[in-house]
């Protein structure tokens, strides 16, 4: 579900936050893909982002226009002064446009207050129930509508699903308190994040209730990185007051189409095979 504009200035900003001087093409469908928006809007929020100074242009032409648009004159640097810049050009925000739709390549790092940004829309985010308790992961409530438009796709466009339950986590909240529960949580959640990274979403529902949808990757890199979130967890190393807490691992449940039919079952199967996975003795990864 990425067409809350706040989830995509958010999914924007975080990877700004990863890569500091990221280099932006709105007429790279991949790019576009990570945000979920469409060129004109990619390049609307952008703009939108450059105004109210949550990201900084590195580029020396791009700059001037930016500054144009805040009202600001360039550096007397032997460029053009303000005066000169409105004179000629009459638009900024038009020409800034124009420059991002030519397909060049410009570069870019958050701000101080992009990172301050991130804060505030993760707890909007929050708020509406559009990502979990923690602003890590979609909420689960996406999962049906998402994997019925990934389904809708190419018929060779690869689609899978991973369902994971952590395992021996009731222990840790019984044990030390759902505050420290909380800790690992976090934590586990985040090793599912990093480890889905780009190439598709996860969602958490009640509980450790995780899902991921992977698109167009086939079932040998799902298993891949169902292997990654498997290893990340295990190595989870958690304190809470300075208390070391027990080590978790996770159960997975893997299903692609193809090889499976191309329907809602698909969730359905994932699901089943990560119910196996808990019954067969925990901390592994069932795909068949």
């Amino acid at each position: 579900m990425k067409d809350d504009i706040r989830y995509s200035e958010f999914l924007f900003l975080r990877e700004l936050e990863k890569n500091p001087l990221a280099y932006f093409n709105p007429n790279d469908p991949k790019q576009r893909e990570v945000v979920g928006l469409n060129q004109v809007m990619l390049i609307e929020m952008l703009i939108a982002l450059l105004e109210d100074l949550y990201v900084q242009a590195n580029q020396d032409e791009l700059q001037r226009v930016v500054w144009r648009l805040r009202g600001e004159a360039p550096p007397i640097n032997g460029k053009l002064t303000y005066t000169e810049a409105l004179r000629e050009v009459g638009y900024p925000r038009a020409e800034l446009f124009n420059k991002f739709l030519g397909g060049q390549l410009f570069q870019f790092r958050i701000t101080w207050r992009g990172l301050r940004r991130i804060d505030e829309l993760r707890d909007l985010l929050k708020r509406d129930r559009i990502l979990d308790d923690f602003g890590i992961l979609l909420s689960i409530r996406y999962l049906r509508r998402d994997l019925e438009e990934a389904l809708q796709r190419s018929s060779d466009m690869a689609v899978s699903v991973l369902y994971l339950d952590m395992d021996n986590f009731g222990k840790i909240n019984k044990q030390f308190g759902q505050a420290a529960g909380d800790v690992v949580m976090k934590a586990y959640l985040e090793s599912v994040r990093d480890s889905i990274g780009d190439f598709g979403v996860g969602y958490r529902g009640v509980g450790d209730e995780t899902v991921g949808l992977i698109i167009g990757q086939g079932h040998d890199k799902v298993m891949e990185i169902a292997g990654s979130i498997k290893q990340r967890v295990a190595a989870l190393r958690c304190e809470y007051k300075e208390t070391p807490l027990p080590a978790v691992t996770v159960s997975v449940g893997v299903a692609t189409t193809p090889p499976e039919a191309r329907s809602l079952d698909v969730g359905t199967l994932a699901e089943s095979r990560k119910r196996r996975a808990k019954d067969t003795g925990k901390n592994c990864i069932v795909d068949s």
